[in-house]
């Protein structure tokens, strides 16, 4: 397994210019996969919603950049081990850096990845200040546990009020 360090270089390395969507997770897992690998859960169900989406097989990393989308874990560290409280603990802990991520990046659209402890602290952020739930922020389960299906859906439906550049 990578060090902390390498994960976040290889997010920075496809973090775009310009983010225009920001997908928001919870972290990456503890078990080594990460979503900038291409092995992870996460990676695989939005490869198969963007592909639904343009019904094609077109998504990658890369692509994804190019699009001006980026993935950004609410905690550095995975949370995925942790007890329920703690797990709460850290992800509260790490609001507010995601709440000046948000202030700096300024997306038009954010996909919250994670809903059973992220949800709740971004509703009652100042995030909401300036997006309006289900036209510029979707709040989708995340895609384990037999949410795969449910998570895709959620996605594409996301996906149609955001224009892409194809080229």
């Amino acid at each position: 397994m990578m060090p902390n360090n390498a994960y976040e270089n290889l997010r920075n390395h496809h973090k775009p210019d310009n983010v225009e969507v920001l997908f928001v997770g919870e972290s990456r897992p503890q078990g080594g996969t990460f979503f900038y690998q291409g092995d992870s859960a996460l990676y695989r169900e939005t490869k198969k919603a963007f592909d639904e989406f343009f019904k094609e097989d077109i998504f990658t990393v890369n692509r994804f950049k190019n699009w001006n989308c980026w993935l950004y874990d609410i905690s550095e560290n995975p949370v995925n081990g942790l007890g329920d409280h703690e797990r709460k603990a850290e992800i509260h802990l790490n609001i507010p850096k995601l709440i000046d991520t948000i202030e700096t990046l300024n997306p038009k659209t954010i996909i919250v990845c994670k809903k059973k402890f992220v949800e709740p602290e971004i509703k009652n952020s100042s995030i909401m200040d300036n997006y309006c739930e289900s036209e510029s922020i979707f709040f989708l389960p995340f895609p384990g546990q037999g949410n795969q299906r449910k998570y895709r859906e959620s996605l594409v439906k996301a996906l149609g009020g955001i224009s892409f550049c194809l080229d």
